[in-house]
């Protein structure tokens, strides 16, 4: 393990300063199930484990994890001999785009915002989604679509929706979009190669 004593006390006393006395400042609620669950993936990251924690509805597992993730980088980058295997980013999985949307929009600003003002983190925390083809418009199969609904009474509001993908590449931006339309027009999971003819 890279981390000595006193920096593993450091971070396990921060996530009590964080849920005990920060989180309550800002209007949220000690709960003694997230810390304790924060505790143990804080301890399962640093030592290289892993740990399959159940947690119920309503502990708060978005910021327990989400803090122990901040806190592992952070003495990660501290300790002295530490690999660059602990410096790479943090992968979240999430069940739902809904949830990868609130952890972007919601938590980590948030987060953000009072760990600097404390001084725990000196920089914002940055992140990113990364999502999976069929969330991204194919241009060829958009210009299909198009032209197979040039002639046809379509909803005018999906039609609009299906016209602005020209400009918008990412699906879940346009509002109005049709499941049909989304589905013809997504990346599908195989290209087809255009044929070369030869010279």
């Amino acid at each position: 393990m890279y981390y000595t004593r006193e920096y593993l006390n450091r971070a396990h006393r921060e996530i009590d300063t964080i849920f005990r006395v920060l989180f309550p400042e800002h209007g949220m609620a000690v709960r003694e199930e997230q810390i304790m669950l924060c505790h143990k993936m804080l301890d399962n990251l640093l030592g290289r484990n892993i740990a399959l924690c159940d947690a119920g509805v309503g502990i708060g597992k978005t910021y327990a994890y989400l803090v122990a993730c901040v806190l592992m980088r952070k003495y990660s980058l501290l300790a002295e001999g530490c690999s660059p295997y602990e410096q790479r980013p943090v992968v979240i999985s999430t069940s739902s785009i809904a949830l990868q949307k609130a952890i972007l929009t919601e938590y980590i600003p948030f987060l953000s915002r009072i760990l600097q003002e404390n001084g725990t983190i000196q920089a914002p925390i940055k992140a990113v989604i990364r999502k999976g083809k069929e969330h991204f418009v194919c241009d060829e199969r958009l210009e299909h679509r198009i032209v197979a609904i040039e002639e046809k009474n379509k909803n005018a509001l999906q039609k609009e929706a299906l016209l602005s993908l020209k400009e918008h590449y990412d699906m879940d931006e346009v509002s109005n979009l049709s499941g049909f339309d989304r589905r013809m027009v997504s990346v599908p999971k195989f290209c087809v190669k255009p044929q070369t003819l030869p010279i």
